[in-house]
């Protein structure tokens, strides 16, 4: 699952590169929103004491 999120953010920031216009600014709100969910994984998990994934 974070590997996945992390493939997705560099995705995002690929196509923001590439892109103009709204592409740009929705492909670089979209990498922004799946950093903060990684963040926030990653404080929940620490909360919990647990690890974040079970792999």
């Amino acid at each position: 699952m974070k590997i996945a999120l992390i493939i997705a953010v560099l995705l995002q920031i690929g196509q923001a590169v590439i892109s103009s216009g709204l592409t740009r600014s929705l492909a670089e709100l979209t990498a922004f929103v799946l950093v903060v969910v990684l963040v926030l994984m990653k404080r929940e998990s620490k909360k919990s004491d647990k690890p974040l994934f079970d792999s």
